[in-house]
Formats: structure tokens, sequence, C-alpha cells
């Protein structure tokens, strides 16, 4: 019995010498600190990985329920005349009466309204400078010119040319004849509604850019619409 217990003591000291020597030779006294918070970092990296991609999922999770719920803007919608449409059981297209409750739906008093509004003419100008000979051409032949309505404050939002934003203002635009006649947005391109901004490297000038807020219906501008 003594004699297996000289032989296991030999064994196991023989192994910490091995190891002992492999240290001091192999990896260096002065290195070993280091190994173990290399090993140290690498746990917690793997762990703190594993913890960001758990974390991502579950942000993917939320995302999808928010994205679900929350619906993207919306052109203004003429509440008043589908209304009437709606409830005579009149038809309407389809994706109408959905859109029409979503835009009940919307508290529009938490909207602001803007004070540095473009006039018609630089509307006008914006647009033209955009769309280019398309829209003058469109113009001349309905012998029509543009009006703007009520303009909403709109979030500056960042570019990617670096350009400042100092004003962004959400509008309606009608065209209308020399005859005052209402024309709507006649055909594409022109649209009913645009974000108009100016930059601070041209603070005098209102350029267009895609809206990027849901705003309402402008019967002001488009009172011959309520005949």
């Amino acid at each position: 019995m003594k004699g297996k217990k000289r032989t296991m003591l030999i064994v196991i000291s023989s192994i910490i010498l091995f190891i002992l020597l492999f240290l001091h030779f192999v990896v260096g006294w002065h290195h070993i600190p280091h190994h173990l918070r290399d090993l140290k970092d690498e746990f917690l990296s793997s762990s703190s990985s594993s913890d960001i991609h758990n974390g991502e999922v579950a942000a993917g999770a939320d995302t999808i329920s928010v994205d679900y719920a929350t619906r993207a803007i919306s052109e203004p919608l003429d509440t008043l005349m589908w209304g009437q449409q709606i409830r005579a059981g009149e038809f309407v297209p389809e994706g109408v009466k959905e859109e029409y409750n979503y835009i009940k739906s919307i508290d529009f008093s938490k909207l602001s309204p803007a004070e540095d509004v473009p006039t018609d003419e630089e509307a006008q100008f914006a647009i033209v400078r955009h769309y280019k000979q398309e829209v003058v051409n469109l113009l001349k032949s309905n012998d029509a010119h543009i009006r703007i309505g009520k303009g909403y404050n709109a979030p500056l939002q960042k570019r990617d040319d670096n350009e400042q934003e100092i004003a962004r203002v959400t509008a309606m635009v009608s065209a209308f004849n020399t005859k005052g006649v209402n024309l709507g947005n006649i055909q594409m391109p022109l649209g009913i509604v645009y974000d108009f901004v100016k930059f601070a490297s041209d603070p005098n000038t209102w350029y267009i850019t895609d809206f990027s807020q849901t705003i309402p219906y402008d019967y002001e501008l488009n009172k011959d619409r309520l005949d």
C-alpha cells in the first residue's frame, strides 16, 4: 500500500514539475497573467456576443411588432366625400374604406401649423425646379398655376449630402386655371402633397421632397370640393 502511495506521489510530482517547467521555459512567467486575461476577455466577449445576439433577436421581434402596429404615412384623404359614399353604400375603390377609417383615427391636433410657409409662387418654383420641363409643359397646356395650402412643421432631417435643413413644412398643393377652377394635381408627376424644405446654404429658396407626415385634407385650398 505504501509503495502504491509513493508511486502515485512521484507521478503527481512529476506532472507538477513538468507543468512548472513548461510554464517557465515555453510560456514564460511574465506572460501568464496576459494569457489569463486573454482567456477572461475571450469568455466575456463570447458571453457578450451571445447576449447581443439574443438582444438583437428580441429587438427584432419588437421591431416587427412596432412596424406592424405603425402604419406608413398617407396622402391627405377627402374624408367628407368618401364618408358620404361609404355611408350611402355606394361603390368605393378597394382600400379606400380602410384608409378612411385610418385617417379618421388620427389626432391631427398634435400637428404644429407652420408660420414660415412658401408663397404660391415659391411653391410653384420649387415644383418646377424639381420636375423641370415636364411640369412646365403640364401647367402651360392646362393654362394653370400652383397654389399651396396650409403648412405644418415637419421634423428636420439629417441628409446624406450633409446639407443642413433650417425649415421643413408639409403642405398640400393644387393646380388652378386662369378661371380659378381647381384642377387638382392635373396628372402625374404632380402630386397633391409635398415637404417644402429650406437649407442653411440657400436660406431663401424652397425645395420639394417627399412628404414625411400625414396631414389633414385641406378644404380651404380645395373649397370647391365641398360643393
